[in-house]
């Protein structure tokens, strides 16, 4: 028997509200105990493992945690950083979404290669204390934006990204964003926003994806901003005609 717990502070309670959403379909019959709970002063997930499921389980960890820096730490680094004028408010979220886009992929890589663990991971202090190179390139990507944008310029920079992940499919069914093997992709979750019309393009951005497939029909409005922002990147399923 192996305890897995993982901590984040008590402010990131949403993060490890993602990672129980996240990891408890996937370990429904891989963990003898599965709860989310606030000790006081951190926000904890434990996991108890099913004997010889160990490996497995620590592999969805850490994966999570990948997700859980790569896109909420890094969400809010450019939320606090990045104002550039000439974007509206949803607008610059899209930004901010195409630039942890562009570099979703490396970015999980190398964190989880900086994760190391007895069974407890504390996803703060694994950003703070093992993650010095991953913070200055995002320092860097920031200082390299112009303080005046433009929509124009914002699709540009998207079709840009999209194109250099070519052949990589995300799918969107009932305005929800699956992978290649149909698992829900929900990493607007750690993005603090309230979303309107705008969430489905920020969660397609956030997958890293290339292209979008729709199996169904979305809200006009939804659809709209697929349209204008991801434009050519859209594919219309054969389902989607039949909705």
């Amino acid at each position: 028997m192996e305890i897995f717990k993982i901590t984040d502070s008590g402010a990131n309670v949403s993060n490890i509200a993602y990672m129980y959403g996240g990891l408890s379909e996937v370990l429904s019959s891989s963990s003898r105990k599965f709860s989310a709970y606030d000790d006081g002063s951190r926000s904890v997930l434990e996991i108890e493992a099913v004997s010889g499921y160990a490996d497995m389980i620590r592999a969805e960890i850490e994966d999570k945690i990948a997700d859980v820096i790569a896109v909420n730490y890094k969400y809010s680094y450019f939320a606090s950083t990045l104002r550039p004028y000439g974007l509206a408010e949803d607008e610059r979220g899209i930004l901010i979404s195409a630039l942890i886009s562009a570099d979703i992929d490396d970015d999980r890589t190398y964190i989880k290669r900086k994760i190391t663990s007895d069974g407890e991971y504390a996803v703060d202090g694994i950003f703070n204390f093992r993650l010095a190179p991953l913070k200055k390139k995002w320092e860097d990507v920031a200082s390299y934006i112009p303080e005046t944008f433009n929509v124009e310029k914002l699709k540009d920079f998207i079709s840009f990204i999209l194109e250099e992940k070519t052949g990589v499919r995300v799918f969107v069914e009932n305005g929800r964003v699956f992978d290649r093997h149909f698992r829900r992709i929900n990493r607007t979750a750690l993005t603090g926003r309230n979303y309107k019309a705008d969430r489905l393009v920020n969660e397609i951005l956030l997958s890293g994806c290339g292209e979008a497939e729709l199996l169904t029909r979305l809200a006009e409005e939804e659809e709209n901003y697929l349209r204008e922002f991801i434009g050519g990147k859209i594919i219309f399923g054969k389902t989607y005609f039949n909705a």
